[in-house]
């Protein structure tokens, strides 16, 4: 008979939700929604331990839990209710009711020790409100649930350093290190085998799958496990705890315990139990720092991908350097939750077939696999599922559905122990006693060695630890799915991952997919050859670039990431286009789980235009210019990529060109050379160590003054090189005046009239001194918001890793000599006037600094900064007058190359907007200022006219090019903003003259009708939210819905819509 549980008032409150949010209230209406399958194991934990009512979804993730008490709930209640939830570590908020109040708490803070500091015990409470409040409320709380705003307002309480993964972690590398210390210390990989078992038994005993005996209320099964390794001697703590390892073995037959425990039992010491006891007592392993057996952690709770983590740390310090030499870095969990979500999308099909992980790790993508196909198998049973029919059909999805390689042994046991704890996740504790028993079977061993002697053999092999490149692995075997994270070893156009592609449609069956988390680097260095060869192999048919998130989603990463999804056919090389996906920051997923995607982060490329830059050795600039590059960028940048480069003028000594280009000299180190056989032979220092050398580019500010160099004796004399020979001496024209010169990375520009010698951190373009004025110009230009412009879109790691450009692709950039058809006419004027604007700069500058001088009355001390508070004014004002030349000459610049007003907003927009707000380092950084209201932004001209400035751009360009059709109508805007819905509106209306933007607020019908439609204009895949464009054709008017961030409302997205609107207005034949 079913129970019928009678849902209260206060969680019917919850059901009302926006689009987009769902609220469940009971766990059979999770169960029934195939669209929760991926969550469906965690809520059911959730729902069975901490016994919530209710659970709020936004895009089909979990982000609030409910819970209502019947009587009023005591401090030590909530603490452990929050303790709970934190320990899973899925959603982000709790909330807890009684019949007076509501407390909301943060999973994102982590727990504190109720019994020796209340006052602070409380600290992951949110806040206190009484429930009619709370009720009035839940619909504001909503709303700042899906924007995020809850989370940045409360930021304080919602640290992503606090989570459980992370704390978890902090432990366990403590424990470790507290093992392998001293003479006595386990060697890494045994620290790590013990370390690994342990944690084993703690989900075993945590989440009630072996017993050890009852704990007492308020323990859990690991602190009873703590509390009997406190008691008797060494011997007995050390015989219990083996003991407990070989009935373990006994038991569940798995791969974690396959080691010989005896052997290892042998070098287990005292100290060594000591530090496992003071881990197990909840105190500071590194620190000594005793907390009064507060134990933070419940493995009954806790999600089994939380070991990737622990994997992570694991490998690298088994062995580091082999480790990044091999690239192999742990896969966050969300991550590997999107490249799934990336591999199913429109194609769920593939969970009938059977995927292969390449190298498999910690077992993450076959974790995430394993719950989907088991939860997606139990979703499709009708009527009471056997026991021993689950455990058949979930074995059945070990055997036949996945499987996993990977080269390194520790790696192959995580993985195992995971897929263990996922598919006994599956069985309630009471059955898990019985399993063997029920199933006439143990645990299957999952683990393949292949002829590894004295292993066993496995009963199920899912894991096989093996080379994935060896041409014998999985020979004759194919699958309808390849997934997972290659290494991303090596450098430069030669990546490791780039094998793993290649093989991967030798084991894909016919129109299999391929989806891999690879290197950007594959994209935008140059890979051509091998790009051109691989893109005519498969149909790749979705590149998601996640460059934008690198430094936040995978922070241990030799570069940014980037998710492929390739089938393995041959494409149509004419027809075929790739969608391509450059996903902004958005802070809407707190948890790095949900990535929103902006409409203008999403094009698609012919793949006919990558093949042709695969010919002309130009694929990373055709990959990286859709980075940030909008439609109206695409244009520009082709009008600057046709205009004749810098290398046409600059090349190398010996290439004939008008300038010669190269880095600086590199020293001799006597030492090193003792020391290295490869070192290279040493060259003849051809200068007098009298000559000048500019010792740092902190000096490098557009104007270089003689005075500020030292010799270059005193340079190799200070870092300890031979004065009588160098490793490598470059051609001596570079040295010499006039030059430009640029740091390394291309941080700073200056110009040079006088001979100075300077290291390989520096380069130089040296020409005649007939072309001082043109190299003058060369140097503001280089400096220039358009230089700058086309070097963000085009230059490999600036905006998408680290703000470096690479001297050949400086080389890259647009310099058509004065006289060149394409730009000004007057172009030798505007050379010129540059040209004397700046001798008049550096006079000014050289007055400056004889005043400082005068005044510091000691020259020496000025540069060697034995006076730092003049030198320190000194370099101020210097970049102030710089400053200043610079705004002055920018103008001038734009009109050397016939720039029009539009494309002049195109690079200013880039420059002020978009290039500050790339790659953020942390999630609540103010440099993404892609992300403020309009209202409320700094940068100008949005601070000043708010959306006028996105209207009047858009209004006048429509105007503009009516009126070059002759049509007598024209349009006006108005608009506004709504702050409960965080939605904005311009609407754009035919009239008979021209008028400025009217701002008009907007009703809140309208307004909540407008978010209506936008959330169900968007589309949700799993970890991926595409937002949508509305543009609402009425008669007369047009409506542009979008959220309120200033990356929807730049001038740059004015000029896209009005191409867009314009392109709509003419397909239905409709005049102005």
């Amino acid at each position: 008979m079913q129970t019928v549980v009678k849902i209260s008032d206060l969680t019917k409150a919850h059901g009302k939700t926006p689009t987009g949010m769902m609220f469940y209230d009971s766990l059979e209406s999770v169960r029934k929604d195939i669209n929760m399958l991926g969550y469906v194991s965690v809520i059911d934990r959730a729902w069975k331990e901490l016994k919530i009512g209710g659970v709020l979804c936004l895009d089909c993730r979990p982000v609030l839990y409910f819970k209502e008490y019947g009587r009023p709930l005591s401090l030590s209640d909530r603490l452990r209710l929050q303790k709970l939830f934190w320990n899973q570590g899925v959603a982000n908020i709790l909330v807890l009711a009684d019949p007076t109040s509501v407390y909301i708490y943060s999973g994102l803070t982590k727990p504190e020790n109720d019994q020796t500091n209340k006052g602070a015990a409380d600290n992951a409470l949110i806040e206190t409100l009484e429930r009619v409040d709370y009720v009035q409320r839940i619909r504001t709380l909503y709303h700042d649930l899906a924007t995020g705003n809850y989370y940045k307002e409360k930021r304080k309480v919602f640290d992503p350093d606090q989570t459980v993964d992370a704390w978890l972690l902090d432990n366990l590398r403590a424990l470790r290190n507290a093992l392998i210390l001293g003479d006595k210390g386990l060697s890494t990989t045994s620290a790590h085998a013990f370390i690994g078992r342990v944690l084993f038994l703690c989900y075993l005993l945590d989440r009630g799958i072996v017993a050890i005996g009852t704990p007492a209320r308020g323990q859990s099964a690991t602190m009873l496990l703590a509390e009997r390794l406190e008691s008797g001697s060494f011997d007995f703590q050390l015989t219990y705890l083996y003991d407990l390892f070989k009935d373990l073995k006994i038991r569940f037959n798995g791969n974690m315990f396959d080691q010989d425990l005896e052997h290892e039992k042998e070098f287990i010491q005292p100290i060594h139990l000591e530090k496992l006891r003071f881990f197990f007592g909840g105190h500071e392993v590194e620190s000594g720092q005793r907390y009064f057996g507060f134990w933070p952690y419940n493995f009954k709770m806790i999600p089994v991908e939380t070991i990737s983590a622990i994997y992570e740390d694991f490998l690298t310090t088994e062995d580091p350097k082999e480790q990044r030499g091999k690239g192999a870095f742990y896969t966050p969990r969300f991550l590997a939750e999107m490249v799934v979500d990336t591999a199913v999308r429109d194609n769920t099909n593939l969970f009938d077939g059977s995927f292969l992980d390449p190298a498999c790790g910690s077992g993450i993508f076959l974790v995430i696999l394993f719950n989907r196909l088991a939860n997606r198998w139990i979703y499709s049973q009708t009527g009471r599922i056997t026991y021993t029919t689950k455990a058949n059909a979930l074995r059945d999805i070990l055997a036949f559905q996945i499987r996993g390689v990977d080269v390194a042994e520790t790696a192959c046991r995580i993985a195992c122990f995971s897929l263990y704890l996922a598919y006994l996740d599956f069985f309630n504790p009471p059955d898990i006693q019985n399993h063997v028993e029920k199933t006439g079977q143990p645990l299957p061993k999952l683990l393949d060695y292949g002829d590894i002697p004295g292993r066993p053999r496995a009963d199920i092999p899912v894991i096989v630890k093996a080379d994935f490149l060896a041409k014998e692995t999985l020979s004759g075997e194919t699958f309808n799915c390849i997934i997972g994270n290659p290494p991303w070893e090596g450098r430069g156009s030669k990546q490791v991952a780039q094998k793993f592609m290649q093989k991967a449609p030798e084991l894909l069956k016919k129109d299999g997919t391929g989806c891999l988390l690879l290197p950007t680097k594959i994209l935008q260095n140059q890979t051509d050859d091998f790009q051109s060869e691989w893109l005519k192999q498969v149909t790749l048919e979705i590149v998601l670039q996640m460059a934008d998130y690198s430094f936040l989603l995978f922070q241990n990463a030799l570069c940014p990431a980037f998710i492929a999804r390739f089938k393995n056919t041959i494409s149509n090389q004419s027809q075929h286009r790739i969608e391509f996906t450059a996903p902004k920051f958005n802070r809407d997923g707190l948890r790095k789980g949900v990535v929103t995607i902006n409409p203008s982060s999403r094009t698609w490329l012919p793949l006919s235009d990558i093949l042709e830059a695969t010919r002309s050795k130009t694929t990373p600039v055709a990959w990286k210019r859709r980075l940030w590059g909008t439609q109206r960028d695409q244009k520009l940048l082709d009008l600057l990529q046709a205009l004749p480069p810098l290398s046409e003028v600059a090349g190398k000594p010996g290439e004939g060109k008008r300038w010669i280009k190269g880095q600086g000299y590199q020293p001799y180190y006597p030492e090193k050379a003792k020391n290295s056989p490869h070192y290279p032979n040493p060259k003849p220092n051809p200068w007098e160590l009298d000559h000048s050398f500019l010792d740092t580019d902190e000096k490098i500010q557009l104007v270089v003054f003689q005075h500020e160099s030292i010799t270059l004796g005193e340079r190799l004399e200070k870092i300890g090189a031979s004065k009588t020979y160098l490793r490598r001496s470059p051609n001596q024209n570079l040295f010499k005046a006039p030059m430009v010169i640029s740091s390394h990375g291309f941080g700073k520009i200056a110009y040079c009239n006088f001979d100075a010698l300077f290291q390989s951190t520096i380069q130089s373009i040296a020409g005649p001194k007939s072309d001082e004025s043109l190299l003058i110009f060369l140097a503001g230009y280089l400096k220039s918001k358009l230089a700058n412009y086309f070097l963000f879109h085009t230059s490999a790691n600036w905006g998408s890793e680290r703000d470096k450009v690479h001297l050949n692709e400086l080389l890259r950039v647009p310099f058509p000599l004065p006289g060149h058809e394409f730009i000004s006419l007057d172009s030798k004027k505007i050379v010129k006037q540059v040209a004397q604007k700046f001798d008049k700069l550096r006079l000014r500058l050289q007055d400056t600094f004889n005043e400082l001088r005068a005044e510091a009355n000691r020259y020496a001390f000025l540069l060697k900064e034995d006076d730092p508070d003049i030198s320190k004014q000194w370099q101020k004002e210097r970049k102030r007058q710089v400053d200043e030349f610079q705004n002055e000459i920018e103008p001038m610049i734009y009109s050397y190359f016939d720039l029009t007003n539009q494309e002049i907003m195109l690079i200013e927009d880039t420059i002020r907007i978009f290039e500050p707000s790339s790659t953020p380092t942390t999630w609540d950084t103010p440099k993404t200022v892609t992300l403020d209201p309009i209202e409320k932004t700094s940068i100008e001209p949005y601070a000043t006219k708010g959306l006028g400035a996105y209207a009047d751009t858009l209004t006048k360009t429509l105007n503009d090019w009516a009126k070059a059709e002759e049509a007598h109508y024209r349009v006006n805007a108005e608009g506004g903003t709504d702050k409960q819905t965080g939605l904005a509106m311009i609407t754009i209306s035919l009239s008979g003259m021209e008028s400025v933007f009217q701002y008009k607020s907007i009703s809140q019908d309208l307004a909540e009708n407008l978010n209506r439609l936008h959330q169900q204009a968007s589309k949700e895949h799993g970890t991926l939210f595409y937002q949508r464009d509305i543009l609402l054709f009425q008669e007369k008017r047009i409506h542009i819905v979008r959220p309120n961030i200033l990356l929807n409302w730049t001038r740059t997205a004015a000029l896209n819509d009005a191409a867009r609107i314009y392109g709509e207005i003419v397909q239905s034949n409709e005049a102005f």
